[in-house]
């Protein structure tokens, strides 16, 4: 077993197959960072998902640490590589309906795109930012400007811009955040006895809003927010990032990927 994790039923240590083949393992940030000239190079550095960017203590290396790590040792190949970064736990903490997470992850993703761009020449290197689904996440309008994000939609006064400290108040008379979901466990409704659903929305306050662990309230009760069938984007930069322009089928992006690394 490997930090707590259970034994594989068949006994075989992939840990030690990896040393076998050459592989130095890393299992914090200290580590990485002490292997430097290390390659192959394995990094395991939970029992499964990484922490949330939120949560993430600094024994644990961010996306973007990471991302260095691998660019550092693959732009070493003459023939090129190619590398896959995911922000994964956004989708996680959208799940969850805790938009806080999923922006607080974002910004970490962005960190690690941003520093992909630096360590790379646009000249011979293709990058491409998308995702695999959307969610059913959507922002409210009319907030004033300096809303906080994850906060209570504030007002804002007649012929201004900026929000004057004071929530916006629906129809029902009570506050609501800039974003919501449209369906999760942030319900205002819960079920009844008799399978019914019944519930009233809580009156906010941008203390509560603005917690962390606060899940943003969902119109349609679930016990996990689901994915959405809304096209998502995708952005690209280098060699070839011109065919990535337009509406595209998903699979697309494999032959401009594909078409990169094989063209002269």
């Amino acid at each position: 077993p490997f930090g707590g994790a259970s034994a594989r039923e068949d006994a075989v240590d992939l840990l030690a197959r990896a040393k076998e083949a050459g592989a130095t393992v890393v299992t914090d940030a200290s580590s990485l960072g002490s292997a430097e000239g290390a390659f192959p190079l394995l990094g395991l550095f939970n029992d499964s998902h990484m922490n949330f960017e939120e949560d993430r203590p600094d024994s644990e290396p961010s996306l973007a640490q990471m991302t260095e790590a691998a660019i550092t040792r693959l732009k070493n190949d003459e023939e090129g590589f190619y590398l896959m970064v995911e922000g994964g736990r956004v989708d996680q903490a959208n799940h969850a309906g805790n938009a806080h997470r999923a922006l607080k992850d974002g910004a970490a993703f962005a960190e690690a795109v941003a520093l992909a761009d630096r360590m790379t020449d646009d000249a011979d290197t293709l990058i491409i930012v998308t995702a695999d689904h959307d969610h059913g996440l959507s922002f409210n309008g009319y907030c004033g400007r300096g809303t906080p994000i994850t906060g209570l939609c504030m007002g804002i006064a007649s012929g201004q811009v900026n929000h004057t400290g004071k929530p916006e108040l629906a129809a029902d008379g009570k506050p609501y955040t800039v974003i919501g979901y449209l369906n999760g466990a942030g319900s205002v409704l819960t079920e009844q006895a008799d399978h019914t659903y019944f519930g009233t929305r809580a009156v906010l306050s941008q203390e509560e809003a603005l917690d962390p662990d606060f899940h943003q309230q969902a119109l349609i009760p679930m016990e996990a927010e689901t994915h959405s069938g809304a096209d998502v984007a995708a952005w690209s930069k280098g060699p070839w990032a011109h065919l990535m322009a337009g509406s595209v089928e998903q699979n697309f992006i494999f032959h401009v990927m594909n078409h990169a690394m094989k063209a002269e």
